[in-house]
């Protein structure tokens, strides 16, 4: 099990072309605390507008213009110039340098990448209207309880008749907004093969751990409810084209994500595109990085043409996700299929167990607690396995002497005395057994539940989704937390390994599994090491009860 998740976290590194992070100063400097109408500048809070490596795309005389969205839970930044999404930026959720989640990076190349969300095209191929600026009929929106509904339009004609009209629609209290388009003569706007919406703007990492991120990234997408996506390249590149009928698409990084769903037929074609690269994360260390783009189309469209979206930008919350309209909650990662049940249970629980203990660290610890109380009866009975494993090594010893030179006599008079004295030798291994599928599932659900990042338990721990950060303190990065496990196993391993020949593994089992807990989230290590002290009292209570039988 160790080994898988070990496995399932290396990846190779090939070289890439340096790049430096997009400059968002600007725009979460903006949004630091309380976002202020009456004191934002429009000019600081958007990213740079781009323009396409291709520079023989004419760009409409006219100044771009940018509106400002401002809804309960995000800040949405739109440009007249192809009536896109420049910026998104999360208003409950903060960075590692305690700034607001902004979601969209727009870097010069590839050349899809450079137009912001929402394009409209052909696969791929963004036409010209793209980088021309459309009519913007509405302005800033500042949606409020009182007003919990607004509206901006954008409307691009062309010489030869053709249409355009993209119509955002907000709502004060939701992550989700709409959006309708109209299309007139779509073969005169180069989308006559097709009509492609899509987002292929590149998601910005979050996590102070790049690789944190990175790991999560990919294309996605569901045709006919099933989940499928690529993340895999060639050569630094990825473009692949699914044929079948697309529910929705989307793009994620570890705990954010933005979908855009059909509400009314289903697109044909889902395409996902992405490139790889290089960024200079907060240390100054060059990390790999992959962007994605993903779109949905629809084939051979007819003269007029009127389509409707609903698009998701926010957290991956679980429960949020399962109650929209085409369930998105497989964007959120739950474990190897066998163990997704388990997640989804523990998940349950914890949030349960959170409406009344609102504090994640103690959550784990009645958690550690409950699973405990349901392996009772596993655990006694393994602990009496051990204790009466014990009890036969002066026994097992007398037939090593005796049959020395016989191995096959040795195993038969051995499994004779184990079924004489009625032990199971491998009983002590079932509870661990039983128990796999639990710890496999907490390892997902500590590790990509929205609800754990940034969550506080006490004293030094202030992120059990993240390794304990003291260990940026002490020599080999092994943090406080880890070194009590380790010694709690060590306690623990000390009381049940009486055989001489596994002597070793009392020292080397709690110094391997330090090092390896060391690296994984601190809510996990605390479940752990609460599993590790509770089994000690519980070796100590079965030691003393049989003695006492013994004696009586």
């Amino acid at each position: 099990m160790i080994i898988l998740i070990v496995w399932s976290n290396l990846f190779l590194v090939p070289p890439e072309v340096t790049e430096e992070l997009p400059d968002s100063t600007s725009i979460e400097q903006a949004f630091e605390t309380e976002f202020d109408p009456v004191r934002f500048d429009e000019s600081e809070a958007r990213p740079t507008s781009i323009t396409p490596a291709d520079t023989t795309i004419s760009i409409s005389q006219e100044p771009e213009k940018t509106i400002t969205v401002e809804t309960e839970k995000a800040i949405y930044m739109l440009s007249s110039r192809g009536g896109t999404v420049t910026q998104i930026i999360l208003k409950d959720y903060l960075k590692y340098d305690s700034l607001r989640v902004s979601l969209i990076s727009i870097p010069e190349d590839p050349e899809w990448a450079s137009y912001g969300g929402l394009t409209l095209g052909y696969a791929d191929n963004m036409p010209e209207f793209n980088n021309l600026n459309f009519k913007v009929d509405g302005g800033d929106l500042y949606l409020s309880e009182g007003e919990p509904t607004g509206s901006v339009t954008f409307t691009y004609y062309n010489a030869d008749g053709a249409e355009i009209i993209k119509t955002y629609n907000f709502n004060y209290e939701s992550f989700l907004f709409d959006l309708g388009i109209s299309l007139k003569m779509p073969r005169k706007l180069d989308m006559g093969q097709g009509v492609t919406i899509g987002w292929f703007a590149p998601l910005e990492s979050t996590e102070i751990n790049i690789d944190d991120d990175k790991n999560k990234l990919g294309g996605f997408f569901s045709m006919g409810g099933d989940f499928d996506y690529f993340d895999d390249f060639d050569d630094g590149k990825l473009r692949n084209i699914v044929t079948g009928p697309t529910d929705w698409i989307a793009t994620r990084t570890k705990y954010f994500t933005i979908a855009v769903m059909a509400k009314t037929d289903p697109a044909q074609e889902a395409i996902v595109v992405g490139d790889q690269t290089s960024i200079v994360d907060i240390e100054g260390e060059t990390k790999q990085w992959s962007r994605f783009g993903v779109g949905m189309t629809y084939n051979s469209p007819p003269e007029e043409l009127s389509l409707d979206f609903s698009i998701y930008a926010g957290p991956l919350d679980y429960y949020g996700l399962q109650k929209i309209d085409g369930d998105l909650s497989p964007l959120v990662e739950m474990g190897w299929k066998p163990f997704k049940p388990f997640s989804i249970a523990i998940l349950w629980v914890f949030t349960w167990l959170y409406s009344f203990i609102p504090n994640y660290g103690f959550v784990i610890i009645v958690f550690s607690i409950l699973m405990k109380l349901v392996f009772w009866p596993l655990s006694i009975k393994s602990a009496k396995s051990m204790h009466n494993m014990k009890k036969l090594q002066p026994m097992l010893q007398e037939l090593k002497a005796k049959y020395k030179d016989e191995p096959a006599k040795i195993q038969k008079e051995t499994m004779k005395l184990y079924k004489e004295q009625g032990v199971n030798p491998f009983g002590s291994c079932l509870p661990m057994l039983v128990q796999l599928p639990i710890f496999w599932a907490l390892y997902s659900v500590l590790g990509n539940t929205i609800a754990l990042r940034g969550a506080d338990f006490i004293f030094w721990i202030n992120d059990l989704s993240r390794p304990d950060p003291s260990g940026q303190w002490i020599p080999f990065g092994v943090g406080i937390l880890p070194i009590i496990m380790g010694v709690s196993m060590f306690i623990q391993q000390k009381i049940t390994i009486t055989d001489p020949k596994q002597k070793m593994m009392v020292y080397f089992m709690p110094l391997i599994f330090t090092f390896l807990f060391s690296r994984w989230s601190s809510g996990l290590v605390l479940y752990w090491t609460m599993f590790n002290i509770m089994g000690i009292f519980e070796q100590l209570f079965v030691k003393q009860k049989m003695d006492a039988e013994k004696t009586a």
